[in-house]
């Protein structure tokens, strides 16, 4: 019996190839995906988009794997309607995740995009009236609280930092750091620094738009490392900036990504943009691909993953067995 093929959207590590290797034969796209995936059973999908056009062209698809947590740039109910399973790694990368976001709100704290635009532009004496940001003793508002959420408020709470979460779901942290369950509009308004970690759905689509940043009372700082459309649009962000809404504001998502190098975002040192990567290392490609190996070989033999997006896709081979 021939090897199924995997097929990869984007490049990926030496680590992660062989990992998927184990599994059957692994063709990276060389950015023809719609010619690519048609005898493709296995498709990993990175950053780029897999509509129900896509899924079509793939007679032969038996699982679609999405490194990461987010699932929104794969048409899920597409893939459920092909009964094709879709697994992600929703917490094989919180820390690396979390670890990135605390190094956006500290340069952003810190104001080192600031900083390094006074040497840039000969002006070394205005060091001295930009002054940053303790984060010792202030408060950290995190929206959406599931594995990043929670990692991040581990790492706050080490700063010596009050923490707020905003989620539905909100369930207490399990390792015990002291966490507060508050609303959206009271996380605003009470936040020194605000993170979002929600997925990208039709209710947080926008979610952060100009009512809520008026609310703001402490010109927080806002970090966005979940989803770019979650803010409603890029302007809004140099508005709040400009009226003191906020601070500053430190990026790794974007609306339309990639973002184009003639951006309004780049030309304010009050932010810092970093190109969706910022929970990209060593330890995050090895958990991750090794959790989509996992789940991805138990599909193939007909076993059951841990990490399924759409239980609806299996219910008819659940119910068989």
């Amino acid at each position: 019996m021939a090897e199924p093929r995997i097929v990869v959207t984007a490049p990926i590590p030496p680590a992660a190839e062989r990992l998927l290797a184990e599994l059957g034969e692994v063709v990276v796209s060389a950015g023809e995906l719609r010619h690519e995936v048609a005898d493709a059973e296995v498709l990993v999908v990175r950053g780029e988009r897999v509509d129900a056009a896509l899924i079509a062209a793939a007679p032969r698809l038996r699982v679609i794997a999405r490194t990461g947590s987010g699932v929104d740039n794969v048409d899920v109910a597409a893939a459920t309607a092909r009964g094709i399973p879709v697994v992600n790694a929703p917490v094989a990368g919180a820390q690396p995740v979390a670890e990135g976001v605390w190094a956006l709100i500290a340069a952003a704290a810190k104001r080192l995009g600031e900083l390094r635009a006074c040497i840039e532009q000969e002006r070394w004496r205005d060091r001295y009236a930009l002054a940053g940001r303790d984060l010792d003793g202030s408060t950290l508002g995190i929206v959406g609280f599931g594995a990043i959420g929670a990692a991040v408020a581990r790492i706050g709470a080490a700063f010596g930092m009050r923490v707020l979460a905003a989620d539905p779901a909100f369930a207490p942290p399990r390792d015990g750091t002291p966490v507060e369950a508050v609303t959206l509009p009271a996380l605003v308004e009470r936040a020194d620094v605000i993170t979002l970690h929600c997925p990208l759905t039709a209710s947080t689509r926008g979610l952060v738009d100009r009512d809520l940043l008026r609310r703001t009372q402490r010109a927080p700082i806002l970090v966005n490392a979940a989803r770019g459309a979650v803010v409603a649009g890029d302007e809004l962000l140099l508005e709040a900036l400009e009226r003191g809404w906020l601070s500053a504001v430190a990026l790794d998502v974007f609306a339309h990504e990639p973002l184009p190098p003639t951006s309004g975002l780049l030309r304010d040192p009050r932010v810092i943009c970093t190109p969706h990567s910022i929970g990209l290392t060593d330890g995050w490609n090895e958990r991750v691909f090794a959790s989509l190996r996992h789940d991805v070989g138990e599909l193939l033999a007909g076993g059951l993953p841990r990490h399924l997006v759409n239980p609806r896709a299996l219910a008819g081979t659940v119910a068989a067995r």
